[in-house]
Order: C-alpha cells, then structure tokens, then sequence
C-alpha cells in the first residue's frame, strides 16, 4: 500500500489525488530531460552556395540526403576583417535569406573564414569595434535567413592569425593568449547578441593540440603549444566559450574525422574532444564545457571515394568502387553515431547541386541514415579490404623507388 509523505500532508487533496492516479509516463515526462538531439547531416564543400544560389535552387538542394547546407555571403565572409562593412550594400543578400523557403534542410549556417588578410591586429581596439561590428552583421544575416547558427573554419587560407608571435615580437605568449582570449569572448558576444541560442560549428577546436594534451608539466605543454602554428587557437576557444550565453552550443566539427578507417577511432575522436581536451580548458569553464560543448564529426568525400590527388597516395585508389562505397557508408554511419548531433560532409571535386557526385555515393548515405534512424548495426566489417588496399599502396610505392 501507498502511504504519503509527511511533506506530501498540505497537498491539497484533489492535486494529490491526481499525482497518485497519474500515469507514471505523465510524471517522467515532466520531470525528465530534454531528449538527446536527433543526429543531423551538413553539406559543405567546393561547391558552397550564395545566398541568391539557395533561394533559387532550394527545392532541388533539399532532394538530397542532408539536413542543412554551410553556405556563405558574397565577399562579407572573414571573420577577422577590420574593414566596416555596409548594411546597404549587403542588403540585396538579406533579401535574399529573408525569402528561402526553406522545408526539409532544417539547421543551415553561414560560414566565417579566419584568414588574417587584413593584418588584424589583436591589441587593435579600433580594428576590433569594427569586426565585432561585422560579425554581429553576420549574425543578423544568419538570422534573417534561420539559419541555425554559424560554420567557423579557423583554417587560415591566407595569412595566419593564430600564430605566436605574429604581430607581437615584443610580447609573450602568455601575454598575447590572454589578449586572444579576450578577443574570443568578444567573438563570441557579437555573435549571441543576434542570436542568443546560436550554434557555433567550428572544424578545430582543442582537439587539434591531441599530441599535448597528456603533458603532466603544465608549464612544458604551454611552452609546447608556444611554437604551434595554430597555438593561440586555444585561447580564443576559451574565451568563446567564457562569455557563451546559456543557450549556445559550441560543436567541434573535428576535421581529422577525414581520414578515420576504422570503427574504433570515431568513439576514441569523441572521448578526445569531451574528455582529454579539457587539460586546456581552464578548470572554471569545465562545468560550461560539460553543458555547452558538444562534439562533432566530419565526412571528407574525396578521400574515401579515391578522387585526390596524386592518386597513387590514397589508399582508396586501391580498393573496388565497391569497397569505397562501403567504406564510405561506414564512416558515415558512425561519424552520425559517434556525434552529440552534428556532421558535416566536405567534397571538393564534385558538387551536389549539380548532380555531379560519384555513382552510389547518395545511396550510402541514404543507408547508412536508414540503419541509424532504425537502430540497426552497419552490418559488414571494412578491415579486411582496408588492410589488402593499404598493402598494396605501400607495394606500388616500394616498386616506384629506385
């Protein structure tokens, strides 16, 4: 028999009546957490889309497996620009986002690029009060056309912000971190203050440092990450993440999934970026990081589906066009599986939007989702060709050296 609480004696007795009576469903429902995020599948690539490109062609765009698309805006695209952009002139683009009609692509982003063209400086407050400027315009923009959030590649196709000392020979490390840190937050801010509930997808974040990360002597993993070509990254990670409103999602999209040719290693990606990585993470953001962090993966086409060059490189020029395909499936199955909710899928020497993708690639995709939604295993093993393909890579280049 059921006896009440002592606390539960000044319930009024028709709400106790209910609480008793209720379906214990009922009760779990209100009490439980939010559901684990549905598992989401991003294109990016060579053939990134503008706004006006989306507009016209998004009902083809959504025939494809995904559920979003990075696309970008016309030259008001690096983050670290100094210059103030125009509102009126990226009004013709606004326009453009405000009337996608989108249906199935349901988390679409802008993309930012980290290129230090312009000769940022992170010292430069007059430079700063303009990019915070520009990337609340990006997020408006972002805004304007729902997107989710916003794709970062902190990759510097061009010059590079990220190394130390850069543009500060007179400074130290220590010093030029925490200046960077700083410049993360205020990254960070303008971003929330268009879109408090914003996604940040980022393709490295602390995981990039995974060689430094089990240092015991903290002093020598700092001196370590000094001489890194990417080492004030960290820092400005940290700063992102310092001033992330409650609602943000920070996702490390961890672009070294690329190259993954086994199972283990996803899961083994996963506990590097939510567990080993939190050596740099100062220990007052932890409890944030557990919260609004969240791990990500990454599908790189051309290499799995033997389309890079020089060929004779790559292990999938040794394999069957059968083989890639499963391999191919594989890595897509279990990037989805391994992620917290994002993956985002790159190509280069083909493009979606045009139909031009390599015969049974939408159809391994398409499976391996299925299986997912389904609760299925991925039902075959890769290793074995994985093994013969790599064997005889290694075969062709002994037999091409004198």
């Amino acid at each position: 028999m059921f006896l009440p609480h002592k606390n539960m004696r000044h319930i009024p007795f028709l709400t106790l009546t209910a609480l008793l009576l209720a379906p214990l469903g009922a009760l779990h429902a209100q009490s439980s957490t939010p559901e684990r995020p549905v598992k989401k599948l991003i294109e990016y690539g060579w053939d990134v889309p503008y706004p006006d490109q989306v507009r016209k062609d998004i009902r083809n765009m959504e025939k494809k497996p995904f559920d979003g698309v990075i696309f970008r805006l016309r030259e008001w695209n690096h983050a670290f620009d100094p210059r103030p952009w125009d509102e009126r002139k990226l009004k013709p683009q606004l326009d453009d986002l405000a009337a996608i009609e989108w249906k199935t692509f349901t988390d679409n982003f802008l993309c930012l690029y980290a290129a230090n063209n312009w000769k940022m400086d992170w010292f430069n407050d007059g430079q700063w009060k303009h990019i915070a400027a520009n990337l609340r315009l990006s997020a408006k923009a972002a805004k304007i056309g729902r997107c989710a959030g916003i794709v970062f590649d902190p990759e510097p196709y061009g010059d590079n912000p990220w190394a130390w000392p850069g543009m500060n020979k007179d400074r130290s490390f220590a010093e030029v971190e925490a200046q960077v840190r700083k410049r993360g937050a205020q990254f960070m801010a303008a971003i929330q203050s268009e879109m408090p509930e914003a996604r940040l997808l980022t393709f490295f974040h602390q995981s990039l440092f995974a060689a430094l990360l089990d240092m015991p002597d903290i002093q020598q993993r700092q001196l370590q990450l000094s001489k890194q070509n990417w080492g004030l990254l960290s820092a400005f990670w940290n700063g992102a993440l310092e001033a992330a409103a409650p609602g943000v999602r920070i996702i490390d999209g961890y672009e070294l999934a690329y190259y993954l040719t086994a199972r283990e290693p996803f899961f083994r990606a996963y506990h590097l970026m939510k567990q080993r990585s939190l050596a740099l993470v100062p220990p007052e953001l932890r409890a944030k990081h557990a919260v609004q962090f969240q791990a990500g993966m990454a599908l790189y086409m051309d290499q799995v589906l033997a389309l890079r060059q020089p060929p004779e490189q790559y292990v999938s020029t040794y394999l069957t066009p059968q083989e890639r395909l499963r391999w191919f499936e594989h890595n897509v199955y279990y990037a989805l599986t391994a992620s917290d909710e994002y993956v985002w899928c790159y190509s280069e020497r083909m493009n979606w939007w045009q139909d031009k993708v390599p015969d049974g690639a939408e159809a391994a995709i398409r499976s391996a989702r299925k299986k997912i939604a389904d609760g299925q295993p991925l039902g075959f093993d890769i290793a074995n060709f994985i093994a013969t393909g790599q064997q005889k890579m290694n075969d062709a280049a002994k037999a091409k050296k004198p």
